[in-house]
């Protein structure tokens, strides 16, 4: 059976994801919970190594992900570097990695509304998550023709019941002084639908588009606003 890579599936919408693809792949779940630091070009060669020889390495899923929520003038340079490094150069470094390895396979990044939407207190996952959206484009165009990869990534709105859920919330209830109900409100106003989205449905979702190369051959560069900005 071939393998699937999802960075960041110890948790949230990653866990769900390996789930999902673990119907049609061999799973390999790279997060900090299995000693694989995105953020490190080390550690991502090590692990990219040990899945070549484990198998034929047909899907990498970007999931891994963190948001850090400061208004710009109280948000550190440490803070910035943590969510970069962590957001747009872990896709780097893991694509770097595992292209030779997987030629004619997929790679789909987890991106993000915030990508296509301005978001108050929110510069560096803003700016990590447009950085990613552009990675994929330029990835698609590059690694299409060299290595015969897919490459589309998933921008999804606000997802229910995550950590990272949970730490917005509790983020803009500080800084604003809210409630958790005006937090919530706040959110789901600038949301299309006013609803979040369901990890477990994208998971679904995404799993289904990876099962097969032939239900997404064609979404190459493109670029899923799952519930839309």
């Amino acid at each position: 059976m071939s393998i699937a890579i999802v960075t960041g599936g110890s948790s949230g919408l990653g866990k769900l994801v390996c789930q999902q693809l673990g119907q049609h792949y061999d799973v390999m779940n790279w997060s900090l919970d299995t000693g694989v630091d995105v953020r490190s070009s080390d550690a991502v060669k090590a692990a990219a190594a040990v899945a070549a020889r484990t198998g034929p390495i047909a899907v990498l899923v970007n999931c891994a992900g963190i948001n850090r929520i400061d208004f710009i003038p109280e948000l550190a340079p440490v803070t910035w570097n943590d969510v970069m490094d962590t957001n747009a150069r872990g896709i780097f470094y893991t694509t770097k990695a595992l292209c030779d390895h997987m030629r004619g396979g997929t790679i789909l990044n987890i991106v993000s509304n915030a990508a296509h939407v301005p978001m108050t207190s929110s510069l560096a996952y803003g700016a990590s998550k447009a950085a990613a959206l552009q990675m994929t484009r330029i990835m698609a165009r590059e690694l299409g023709k060299t290595h015969d990869i897919t490459c589309f990534s998933v921008s999804p709105n606000k997802l229910a019941g995550t950590g990272m859920s949970s730490y917005i919330e509790e983020r803009v209830c500080k800084l604003r002084g809210w409630t958790p109900e005006q937090a919530k409100k706040y959110q789901l106003d600038a949301l299309p639908a006013g609803v979040e989205t369901d990890p477990a449905t994208l998971a679904e979702f995404v799993g289904f588009l990876l099962s097969s190369k032939e239900r997404h051959r064609y979404l190459q560069g493109c670029d899923i606003q799952y519930g839309a900005p």
